[in-house]
């Protein structure tokens, strides 16, 4: 008899535990998501990098050998700075030439300037014989061939006053050339002088002393200092709604925690090579910690065009099922502590949003949703939150 109650206590607790064990199992863990209220608006972020706001590779107009190069990375310059020279000996060279060829054409004015005053005497005493030939010819007082060798003298001195002329002219041209000749190969020596055309700092130094370089070989890069700007890649889907002068939040990895507000300065027009359009953003401030370079991400805020500026309810894409009585949901009512207990409602969804389904009745707002394992769940369905 004993041993029959014995049996029947172990066969009992057995029972229970079976029981125990099985309850625990029906408590499983489910996803789950929120009704919200959708303001209309959707953030979208795109990565980009800092740039100087002005950004310039200096060269040389004239080629040469290095003699100097006064700066180095980093350094700090101010606008007319000495930044590197080119040795100016050819170049002087060709500026005293054409000075010599001013010289020489002075010299050729003053000669032809001398030969025009003796052809003009010339051409004054031609003139006053020819003039007392001619009015004795009119009295007969003279034969035919004496007036006619005065004309030819008259003729000879006007021709050679002409030529004198010619060649003042001549000579005067000359040296204008020489001026210009002096002035271009004055500017040959200035061009040998390269100096920063604004303030900034040097971000790259590509040459060293004693180096021969060519006309346009970029010697040093210098970009300017104080708010930078951020160069971001913006797809094809999403650069027709981005216009000039929108707001931009911006951080750096750099800057953790900090965000940078910015305004969008350009939009490209065409991508160029790239998957993406470039969008240059401007920081409204300075921030002299962001150097070119510097990893960026760019927040812009868009309207999805929807909502017409009204807020809506939704409800998660992941929490609406459908069956022959329409689309639902199951609610995850608080049961005890961890626990909740599902519960189907029947809802009325409108067009589908950024943030998931419109709500369109069904639902008060708030209520927590089961966004997975829809068919195996039931009204009555004991769960507990994944995060829980």
């Amino acid at each position: 008899m004993r041993l029959l109650t014995l049996l029947s206590l172990i066969l009992f607790f057995l029972s229970c535990k079976e029981k125990s064990v099985e309850t625990i199992k029906k408590i499983r863990p489910i996803k789950y998501s929120k009704v919200v209220q959708s303001s209309g608006l959707e953030t979208h972020s795109f990565s980009g990098v800092a740039k100087a706001q002005n950004e310039t590779n200096l060269s040389f107009k004239v080629a040469g050998t290095l003699s100097a190069v006064k700066v180095e990375l980093g350094d700090r310059v101010r606008k007319g700075q000495l930044i590197a020279t080119i040795d100016p000996a050819d170049y002087n060279i060709s500026t005293n030439q054409a000075r010599s060829q001013k010289e020489g054409s002075l010299a050729n004015v003053q000669s032809a300037e001398a030969n025009a005053k003796a052809a003009q005497t010339q051409l004054i005493n031609a003139q006053a014989t020819y003039d007392r030939v001619a009015s004795l010819y009119e009295n007969n007082s003279v034969s035919l061939s004496d007036y006619q060798n005065a004309k030819a003298g008259l003729d000879a001195a006007k021709a050679q006053y002409d030529a004198a002329n010619s060649q003042i002219k001549a000579a005067t041209t000359q040296v204008n050339s020489a001026d210009q000749q002096i002035k271009a190969a004055t500017n040959q020596v200035n061009y040998t002088r390269l100096v920063s055309p604004m303030n900034g700092v040097i971000t790259a130094v590509q040459v060293e002393s004693n180096e021969i370089v060519n006309s346009g070989k970029v010697i040093v890069t210098v970009s300017s200092l104080g708010r930078p700007e951020v160069e971001v890649g913006v797809p094809e889907v999403f650069i027709n709604r981005i216009k000039k002068g929108q707001k931009v939040n911006i951080t750096f990895s750099t800057s953790p925690g900090q965000i940078f507000e910015g305004t969008v300065d350009q939009v490209a027009y065409a991508s160029g090579n790239s998957p993406t359009y470039p969008v240059i953003v401007d920081l409204n401030k300075e921030a002299e910690q962001i150097r070119p370079g510097m990893a960026a991400n760019a927040t812009f805020v868009f309207s999805n065009g929807k909502q017409n500026g009204k807020s809506k309810m939704v409800v998660p894409i992941a929490a609406v099922g459908k069956d022959n009585s329409g689309n639902f949901v199951f609610i995850l009512n608080k049961k005890s502590d961890g626990v909740y207990v599902a519960e189907k409602k029947i809802i009325t969804i409108g067009e589908l949003m950024p943030d998931g389904f419109e709500l369109i009745s069904g639902l008060k707002g708030g209520e927590i949703l089961a966004t997975a394992g829809l068919k195996s769940l039931m009204t009555g369905s004991e769960v507990k939150l994944l995060n829980d």
